[in-house]
């Protein structure tokens, strides 16, 4: 077998009149939620905590599609738990802002 070195080797493996398909994955459609944003240190040893309150309609899935791009944007762990998503750190700002600006309304509540 021929040892390829670079794209255009490769490129001589695809047919000629072959034509790609573009793959589109649907993203999450949430509906714009009315969100609390709590401050919490109660039993985490002083250790702050973001609890977001106030989801309707929402599966885990869909919790999940939601929190998983704050977390890795901020770079902060959390969990999902009661309907409810835990972000460690106390960020809440930036987490407000990032869900003000995919729609949703969110109100500081504590701290």
């Amino acid at each position: 077998m021929k040892k390829l070195n670079s794209l255009e080797d490769l490129k001589s493996l695809i047919p000629k009149d072959y034509k790609s398909e573009k793959i589109i994955k649907p993203k999450h459609s949430i509906k714009k939620q009315t969100l609390e944003a709590h401050y919490s240190v109660k039993g985490r040893a002083g250790t702050p905590v973001i609890i977001l309150k106030g989801f309707s309609g929402l599966k885990k899935d869909d919790l999940k599609a939601l929190a998983k791009p704050i977390k890795n944007k901020l770079g902060i762990g959390g969990s999902i738990k009661n309907n409810k998503i835990y972000f460690q750190g106390d960020k809440r700002d930036k987490i407000i802002s990032i869900l003000e600006s995919q729609g949703h309304t969110v109100k500081r509540i504590g701290g």
